[in-house]
């Protein structure tokens, strides 16, 4: 059962009726929406600021009809609107010719409830003398009572309070609209269970038109009796006309026939008028709807006349497209939008039934490279009349991307199960050969094969010595020691590395974020940068610009950003593909398992590695690691017993 609270003196939303229940739109809506889920809500009626604070506290679960504001809307959550809620000016009737909207209330006594929109407003009028009222109701009684001269509140509220009391004739709702707000149902921040109940249920309502009938149910009456007012004016007016042709008969005659005739003509152009309204209502509905389908559909499309110009695109084509403004010289520029001209999509078009799907590959400034696919369609009328062409487009990139880091996971884990097995059985025999020939020259008698045998075999033995420990390491890593680590302590190792920078003539330059620390294992991203570096070092080795710089920065808020740019001589789209690989090296005495171990690193530190490279230009590696926060302090401290 859900605790439901409305206010008790909003007619015809919510009020108490005379049973001393709440009654009204609102509460005839969230029956609606208990039945159609097959729950119960318990209604209590509320002020609206004590039922605000009850739905703060916790001790409701909803408040049936809440206006929304910005104010609001950080400590409650709210659902779609169901109705938009303004409020009016009430005044005197014999105020009526000197007041007529809301610049005319200057120097007069005001009375408005204490949470209306239009608060603001007036606080910024100067002249003006405000009374506050809890609510509409005691906000109509002050009116009444002669303490203000001005009540500012919602028309419909005060049309109720007005007829209740018989004093409709002696005061005028006027029409100006001011400070509409969206009127919906408010729950608690977080309750999302209950929210997505309501708004899937309102969804429905509205596509069935069952909320417009249930207002206009409670709304009409109103209505009919204005309709009535009008009537009871236009039989006076036929009554009085009725005794003037008596006495001019002529006159009288005359004017019936020609009021028959005005008012057959009045009636057909009134019909004609509403039909008329009706059609472009509902084609500029339709228009707004097939815009929101356009430019919230994944697939970017661009139309075109039958001699091949733009006539229309949605808001996805030009973020394909890459473009910060959306005009037809815009599009048209475009590098991508060229690319895919190159193979005139039109004359495809013309010879196919239906669309073929086609795709390209374009590298953007910065040397990533994107995957479109695109397919032209013909377009025809309603009488099947070709009326141009249509263009679609997808940006497959993410994808694509995704798909081949699936690929280099999958072979990392297979070939972790093999190298475990070989690591393991060849490394006791290597100890064994090495022994062995380190013993050989002095039992051996033969001086020049003993110093070709201790010259060349201890280096290979080394090298499978190594080989061996790399694969035992990447098969069978070990857990991460996470700890916090700041920057500059990672860049410790760069000291190493400055000897090897000067010898070979390179510029190198760091920028890094005094305040940054990572929550990683040190000595496992130490690695990882030590293996980055070595590569940037190998890569501009044969160039004639060598140049290497490491950022290091935030990303957001919970990850921080590594970025080792080098001038060196760049990958193509092969060696990009194949860089994790294990085994898959570019030096002649690589083992080719550096790239792969720093992958697997960075992974058990939480962590993603990207690469982007231009032949002939440079590489960038970039890392992402986690932040030290606030939540790994306690859970450190947890851990270490303080």
């Amino acid at each position: 059962m859900y605790k439901i609270a409305g206010d008790w003196a909003l007619p015809p939303f919510s009020f108490k009726n005379d049973q001393g229940k709440l009654s009204g739109i609102n509460i005839d809506l969230m029956e609606k929406i208990a039945k159609e889920n097959g729950v119960i809500f318990e209604y209590i009626p509320m002020g609206i600021r004590e039922a605000e604070k009850a739905l703060e506290a916790g001790e409701i679960d909803a408040i049936a009809g809440m206006t929304y504001s910005t104010e609001k809307d950080r400590v409650f959550d709210f659902s779609i609107p169901f109705f938009t809620m303004s409020e009016s000016l009430i005044i005197p009737i014999d105020k009526k010719n000197k007041v007529k909207g809301i610049t005319d209330v200057r120097d007069m006594q005001i009375t408005l409830q204490n949470n209306s929109p239009v608060l603001s407003t007036l606080l910024n009028m100067r002249n003006t003398n405000l009374t506050l009222a809890t609510n509409q109701y005691s906000g109509l009684l002050t009116l009444m009572n002669n303490r203000a001269n001005v009540l500012i509140g919602n028309k419909w509220t005060a049309a109720f309070f007005l007829k209740k009391f018989n004093q409709e004739k002696n005061y005028v709702i006027l029409d100006e609209v001011l400070e509409p707000a969206d009127y919906a149902i408010g729950v608690k921040e977080g309750n999302n269970a209950l929210l997505t109940m309501i708004n899937k249920t309102l969804t429905i309502l509205k596509a069935k038109g069952e909320v417009n009938e249930l207002i206009d149910e409670w709304v009409r009456p109103q209505s009919e009796a204005k309709i009535a007012r009008l009537e009871n004016f236009i039989y006076l007016l036929i009554s009085f006309l009725s005794v003037g042709a008596l006495i001019l008969l002529l006159i009288y005659i005359w004017n019936q026939r020609l009021k028959k005739a005005v008012n057959a003509q009045t009636s057909k152009l009134r019909f004609l008028n509403e039909d008329l309204q009706m059609q472009r209502q509902r084609n500029a509905d339709s228009n707004a709807f097939k815009d929101q389908i356009l430019n919230n559909i994944d697939t970017g499309i661009i139309t075109f006349s039958l001699d091949y110009k733009i006539s229309s695109w949605n808001k996805r084509a030009i973020e394909i497209l890459e473009l910060s403004k959306s005009s037809i010289s815009d599009i048209q520029k475009s590098p991508i939008f060229k690319k895919l001209f190159e193979t005139n999509p039109f004359v495809q078009a013309s010879n196919q039934e239906a669309g073929q799907l086609y795709h390209i590959l374009e590298m953007n400034e910065g040397g990533e490279g994107k995957v479109i696919y695109y397919s032209m369609h013909k377009m025809y009328d309603s009488q099947n009349i070709q009326t141009g062409y249509l263009l679609s487009i997808n940006d497959e990139t993410e994808k694509k991307k995704l798909e081949q880091k699936l690929i280099i996971q999958e072979k990392l884990h297979a070939l972790g199960q093999l190298v475990a097995g070989v690591a393991h059985e060849i490394r006791n025999p290597l100890t064994s050969i090495k022994t062995f020939i380190e013993l050989l020259p002095s039992k051996y008698d033969r001086p020049q094969f003993r110093e070709v045998l201790m010259e060349h075999l201890p280096v290979e033995v080394n090298r499978l010595n190594m080989i061996v420990t790399d694969l035992v390491e990447y098969a069978r890593p070990r857990p991460p020691n996470t700890q916090s680590c700041s920057a500059y302590e990672l860049t410790s190792l760069l000291a190493f590395l400055q000897v090897t920078m000067k010898k070979n003539n390179i510029d190198f330059e760091q920028n890094i974020e005094s305040d940054l620390v990572f929550f990683i294992d040190p000595q496992q991203i130490r690695q990882v940068l030590l293996n980055l570096l070595l590569n940037a070092i190998h890569a501009v080795e044969g160039t004639s610009v060598k140049k290497i710089n490491i950022l290091m920065e935030k990303e957001n808020q919970e990850q921080g950003r590594i970025q080792i740019i080098d001038s060196g001589k760049g990958m193509n789209r092969e060696e990009l593909n194949r860089i994790f690989e294990p085994f898959y090296t570019s030096k002649e005495k690589g083992v080719g398992l550096g790239l792969t171990l720093s992958y697997n690193l960075i992974k058990e530190n939480h962590g993603d590695i990207h690469v982007t490279s231009i032949p002939n230009k440079g590489t960038k590696f970039t890392v992402i690691l986690p932040l030290y926060s606030e939540e790994e302090i306690r859970i450190e401290t947890t851990n270490t017993g303080y």
